[in-house]
């Protein structure tokens, strides 16, 4: 399968705000080893959606697995 390029493009008049609304519902807190910000809040919302999407890939990955096992009916166990 080829590889697959997730781009998405937000203007230019509403980057700030955009940012702004992303940031108010997931805030930037991390801080590096010196007490700093570790993002800016641009460069957060970037790194919170990639996280987002390795999540939802393992979450995927998980309930392959889960599904994948067979259920045994405890009665039939001798």
């Amino acid at each position: 399968m080829a590889d697959v390029v997730l781009s998405y493009t937000i203007p230019k008049g509403k980057v700030a705000g955009y940012v702004s609304d992303y940031c108010y519902v997931h805030k930037n807190t991390e801080k590096d080893e010196n007490g700093e910000a570790k993002y800016t809040d641009a460069q957060w919302v970037r790194e919170h959606i990639l996280r987002k999407i390795k999540f939802e890939i393992r979450r995927g990955q998980q309930a392959k697995y889960r599904d994948a096992v067979p259920n045994i009916d405890v009665d039939d166990v001798t």
